[in-house]
Formats: C-alpha cells, structure tokens, sequence
C-alpha cells in the first residue's frame, strides 16, 4: 500500500510547527508558514483555522467578528470548506470576493474612487490625442474643425459600426461624403482613422458618464463588480478585478476607518498560497498590521506558501517579507504527499535550505527515471507510460507539456491555439500572455475574446442539459419573473442556436437576436458577449479584431483578418471547453506546467526541453548552471527550477520524464538531479521503462 504508517517521533516533531503556528496565533504574531511542495501547506491551514475557532469561536460570535481565509482561486476557496465544514465564525474566498464584500458598502467613497478613475482615463485619452504621432492630422485642424469633425461621426456612428468590418475602400465609402471630402487627411488611413474615432467615442462616453454620476441618474450612483468579466466598463459604473484591487487598496489607504473595520471584522487573516498573490495584497496586510500595532488592536496574518513555488510574474514570491517586513517564520520539513524516490528528486531540484523528507516510514516504492529522446518519441513514451501503470479513466495518466501547441494539440483544440497564437497581440513578448489568457483554468484570467467564447460554449452546453439549474444559465434577478411558457420559449430558442463552426454559431445567435422580441434572450447574448455599443454581428467581429489585432491589412474585411478564428470547429471549442473546466474524462489528460500548481497525481509523465515556451534555453540554462556560478543570472535560474519543481512535485508515486533536446551538453546537471538519464527507444520493453 505505502503512505500510511507514521511512527510517534515523526508525528510529534510534525506537530511542532504547527504548534508553533498556533502559539502565533495566540500571541497575535504575524507569520510565514513556509515549506515545500506536498508538505501539507493547506492542511496545516485548516488545523490552524480549527485550532482558533476551538479557542475563540464564543468569543468572535459574540463580538460579530470573523476568521478571513484568502485563497488564489475559487477551486481552493471550494476545497478548503469542504475540509473544513461549516463554521459560523469563517469566511473563506477569493481575496477579490473579500475585498469587494469589505468595500461594497462604502457606496459614497467608491463612487468617489470611480469619478477619479473616469477623470484619469480622460485625461489620459486627451494626453494621446495631444502627443501619439498617429494623431498628428487630427491636432492639425483647429478646434471647430475638431469639433464638427466629432459631431459628424457621432451622428453617423450606427453607419460607422455597420461598416466597420468592411475593407479600407468600402469603409471610405460607407462614411458621409463630408468626411470624405473635408476630411480626407484623416481617413486615408483607415486604421489610424478608427483609432481616432473610437478614442472620442470613449471619451465621450466617460465624460457622460460623469454627467450622469454628477446629476444622480438612477443607474449610475453605485460602482459594481462581477467577477464573471475580468473588463473594466468604467462607463457602465463596472470594474474588473485589477481595478477592485486598486479601489481596495486607495480606501485602506486613505481612510483609517476602512483600517479599523477590517481589524475590528477580522482579527485572524490567512492567505492560502501566498507567493501567487499580488503585491497590491501584501501591501494591503502590512497597511491593516501597520495600523493595528499603532491604535494597540490585535491582529493575526498568516501566509500561507512556497517561494519556490511561486511561477506566476505577478505573484509576490520572495518580495513578501520587503514588502510585508517583520513576520515570523515557521518551517516544515516533512511530506506528506509522495513516495521518497520523488521526494529526493524534488529536492535536488530545489537545491535550498528546504530539505523534506517523507512522513511515512512506508515511503518507498515510487519509480522515477528520467530518458533523452527526440520530440518523434513523445506520443511512443507517453503510450508506454500509459502502458506501465495501467492508466484507468478512474486513475489516469497525467502528462505536461512545457508547451502550449503541445497541450492543445493533446487536448483536441489545435486549430484554437493556432487561431491566438497568430494574433498579433500574442506575438513577441505578448506570447506570454497566451498561457494564461488561453489556457488558464480560472476564468478571470481569460483574454476578453477567449472569455466571450467561454461565456458563450457555457451556455450552449448547460442549455442542453437537463438537469441544469435555471439559476446557472439566465440572469436570476429576471427570469423569476417570466411565465413558465416563456421560459420554454427561451431554454427553445438557446437551445436552436448550433452550427459546425463559429462563425455559424454566430450566424444564428444574430439571426435569432435581430429578428427576435424576446427580451430576455436579448438580455442573455448582451451579457455574453458584453459590448460597448449596440450589440450585433459586426460589432462582435470588430470586437475580435481590435481585441487581438494593433493594426491590420486595410485591404482585408475583419471576416477575412480572423477567418481562421471564425472557421474552429465547435467540436475543438467545445474540447477547449472541457480543458478549461478539467471535466475531462480520458485515461490520459494532457496540462501546461502551470495549470497543475497546487494538485497531486499518482502518475505523472513530463515532457521537458531545453526552452519553455518565450523562455528560450530556460531548462537548458538551469542544468547547465546546476551548482551555480558567479555570473549567473540568479532570475533566469530560479525561473527554470521552480518551474521544473512543481511540476515534479506534482507526482505521488509514478513519475517519467522525456528530456527531447540535446542532452549531451547538460548530461551533468541532469545526472546530479535524476542521478541516471537513460535514451529512449521503442524497443524498451514495459518491465525494463
């Protein structure tokens, strides 16, 4: 069996470090929980969360206070209340939940942050009118040529949307015959000329905007935020998540106040996985510590995490303690996850003062080795690992891919990575974004276009599930209202929309949306889809186009700049779909380095080379530099094995690893971590693999 037996020594040695959480706790002494992948971060958590609710429970009961536990993303907020059970005393969630429940109720202060916010990007949108080159015909006229310039367009801007998508000299066309004649300049460049026309138009809406908060209008008195769209809508009084934690940020900064009600509302703070967490955050927790130490209130902070672990670039990693000084430190050292053949492994990875080792005395078992082949040889080593463990649906194969391309193209949705890759926003130094932006597994880091087609997929697959809450698919504060015919009807008319890509998917949702009266399906598709102007075919296609393209051929209709967007297959967005959700059910799954930080798998095959991804030679560097040298760039290398950590730190017991670079020029490095490297062929039979 393995993993079960602890003997009382190890236990009790164990039990120290949470001890000593504990006593921080008591004692109201900030901390650092910090220890290795598979330590049991979590769970210590979830006894120092017991420990305070079995001390304290009556006593933050009667004084309506609280424990915050703040986690990286809703999955883990999920796992942490089903560890823990229901407590009256806990509030655990994501720490963009958190702030937004803190600062919602400071209704007049927020409005006040907003009106800022409006002015800035005002004046910002003014400060580019006034200095970027591709304005410079724009500033040459005097300021009534502006001005009828801009009340030309604003009276023509449902001819302006309409033809937006069109090719430069059908755009011309399309536009009023004094634009053409008396404003030539501007629009000989047709991009540059919807640059311009879009920047007033923003403009113009957050100026009105401001007019509309200024005289009290009904809808545009409260800020919102829904953490389904990571898009500020400043406009329409709503801010993504960037723009939460800001707000947060300015009110506890500013108001001692919102200090004390969150000092006096939570005395206990635990962060789960701090090193993902923003810096903006941290920054947050020393404000509260700062402030409590100085009005004499106790507060506890603990962090719960890894800096080695941190592989995300907005993560605060190993700034925590610069940015949030003087806590204490509690370490762990034991494992509780793998088998001892991973575990050396992990830690020679690591190569750090962080030395686990297993808390079980039946930790042997595990089978690791590492083999040197070519990229030729993946599907053939991925098949024998498949092969060797006996991978069930019920007990799958977990494969990583240091690539995106190699993961879709797995996962069934090549054509979908392929459609991105090419935009021009992903090229570059912009590729890094594609990760996250494609493939992230929590929908609030999701680019706007591949959020719209997730939004979209959504809802096509729960309107034809039978048992799917109607709560889930429709905007609950209106459908209560409808009649059960009604509902019918629309459940009907979500259902009919189909089609083979899609392009034909949106060919019938804006069939239905311009011929249909059915508000509530109208309602529906504007909140998937989530527009600016008047929703519509064109405006979606422009949508995608200026959301992945800076500039493009004039020459081309948008149809014709995205087309291979607008030609995927659903099956391969349904497929991306499924990824994105982990409801896939395969005897082999296929993920991004990245995507499994935080689980655990008892089969694990890596697919290492010497880049990843951007990061040319990452991996390469990493081994080459092994033990370290003078000149090394400490960046590059901490980059590459942390990276490299959690993903080997993702295996229980099973674990292979197929190196497809040349290996000659890193042999050392690689032996001083896998001990032996073996050459792959297809002849090794499965008991020798």
């Amino acid at each position: 069996m393995g993993l079960s037996q602890i003997n009382d020594i190890d236990l009790m040695n164990e039990k120290k470090s949470l001890n000593k959480l504990f006593e921080c706790s008591d004692s109201f002494t900030s901390v650092v929980f910090n220890s290795g992948a598979g330590s049991g971060k979590t769970y210590a958590l979830i006894q120092c969360l017991k420990y305070i609710i079995s001390i304290h429970h009556d006593d933050l009961k009667n004084h309506n206070q609280k424990i915050g536990c703040i986690t990286y993303t809703n999955v883990a907020a999920e796992h942490i209340k089903h560890q823990l059970g229901v407590s009256d005393v806990v509030e655990i969630s994501t720490i963009h939940e958190r702030i937004w429940s803190i600062i919602c109720s400071q209704k007049s202060a927020l409005l006040g942050l907003h009106i800022e916010k409006l002015n800035s990007e005002v004046e910002l949108l003014n400060s580019q009118l006034l200095s970027n080159s591709e304005y410079e015909k724009y500033r040459a006229l005097d300021a009534s040529a502006q001005e009828r310039f801009f009340q030309l367009m604003l009276e023509n801007k449902k001819k302006y949307n309409m033809a937006y998508n069109l090719k430069a000299t059908e755009f011309k066309a399309a536009m009023p015959e004094e634009i053409r004649l008396q404003y030539a300049e501007l629009i000989s460049n047709v991009s540059k000329f919807k640059g311009l026309v879009d920047k007033l138009f923003k403009r113009k809406r957050y100026l009105d905007c401001l007019c509309k908060i200024e005289s009290g209008e009904k809808d545009y008195r409260v800020v919102n935020y829904d953490a389904m769209y990571n898009r500020d809508r400043l406009d329409k009084m709503r801010i993504s998540h960037d723009t939460l934690l800001e707000y947060g940020y300015e009110l506890i900064e500013r108001y001692p106040r919102m200090r004390q009600l969150i000092i006096d509302k939570y005395p206990y703070i635990l962060i789960d996985e701090y090193q993902d967490t923003a810096d903006i955050v941290v920054k947050i927790m020393s404000l509260i510590e700062q402030y409590a130490k100085q009005i004499k209130h106790d507060v506890f902070i603990a962090y719960f995490g890894d800096s080695v672990q941190n592989i995300y670039d907005a993560g605060v990693g190993e700034r925590l303690t610069r940015l949030h000084p003087e806590l204490d430190f509690v370490l762990k050292e034991y494992n509780r996850r793998s088998y001892i053949e991973v575990i050396d492994v992990a830690n020679r990875v690591r190569n750090d003062e962080v030395v686990q080792k297993s808390i079980y005395s039946d930790c042997s078992g595990g089978d690791v080795k590492l083999y040197y082949g070519s990229g030729e040889n993946v599907s053939e080593f991925i098949e024998k690992c498949a092969e060797k463990w006996s991978v069930q649906i019920e007990n799958p194969l977990h494969c990583m891919f240091a690539t995106n391309q190699m993961v879709a193209e797995y996962s069934g949705f090549p054509n979908v990575y392929e459609a991105f890759k090419r935009a021009e926003i992903y090229r570059g130094i912009g590729y890094k974004q594609l990760n996250s932006e494609l493939l992230s597994h929590d929908i609030i880091h999701l680019g706007r276009v591949q959020a719209i087609l997730y939004r979209l997929i959504k809802i096509y697959t729960e309107v034809r599930e039978e048992k799917q809450p109607l709560r889930d698919i429709l905007p609950s504060d209106k459908y209560r209202n409808m009649s059960f015919l009604d509902l019918k009807l629309l459940i009907a008319s979500l259902r009919a929309i189909d089609g083979n890509t899609l392009d034909e998917l949106l060919g019938k949702i804006f069939n239905e949306y311009s011929m249909s009266n059915h508000q509530m399906y109208k309602l529906v598709m504007e909140k998937i889809f989530d527009v600016d102007e008047d929703l519509s075919y064109d405006k979606v296609l422009a949508i995608f186009v200026t959301s992945l393209y800076k500039s493009w051929d004039e020459t081309l209709e948008s149809k014709e700049i995205i087309h291979d967007l607008l030609d995927i297959k659903l099956e391969e967005l349904l497929n991306w779909f499924h990824y994105i959700h982990r409801d896939e059910k395969k005897k082999i799954c296929y993920h991004t380095f990245h995507s499994t930080k935080g689980l655990e798998y008892e089969n694990v095959a890596i697919i290492l080379g010497k880049d990843f991804g951007q990061d040319k030679d990452l991996f390469k560097y990493y081994f080459m530099n092994y033990e370290g040298n003078e000149e090394q760039d400490s960046d590059k290398y901490e980059k590459g094995r942390n990276i490299l950590y959690v993903a080997i730190t993702r295996a229980i017991k099973n674990l292979r690893v197929l190196y497809i670079d040349d290996f000659e020029e890193i042999k050392d490095g690689i032996e001083k971590v896998f001990e032996k490297a073996y050459a792959f062929t297809n002849e090794i039979s499965i008991d020798d693999f």
